[in-house]
């Protein structure tokens, strides 16, 4: 693992999922477990469709990871991650 690797970015994903009623407790299971705190979560709600943004700060392997399991969950549809821009320094 590179530095840039492990160097916190802001990044955002895009998920599609069928709406369930478990579904966002279900979505942030992932980042509980790899200890992220999303600092912004919206969803909307269409007919047979829950579009959820989520924004956070992680390294870059967090994200990957983190992408891949929400992609491997039932009842989600469709994952679009961005790397947004660098961390601000705390």
């Amino acid at each position: 693992m590179s530095a840039s690797d492990a160097a916190p970015l802001r990044h955002l994903f895009t998920v599609q999922l069928a709406p369930d009623p478990n579904a966002l407790a279900r979505l942030l299971a992932p980042f509980v477990i790899h200890d992220v705190l999303p600092e912004r979560l919206e969803s909307v709600r269409a007919a047979d469709d829950l579009a959820v943004r989520i924004e956070f700060t992680a390294p870059v392997w967090v994200a990957c990871r983190l992408a891949d399991r929400l992609a491997a969950m039932v009842p989600v549809r469709e994952v679009t991650a961005v790397a947004v821009a660098e961390a601000a320094a705390a």
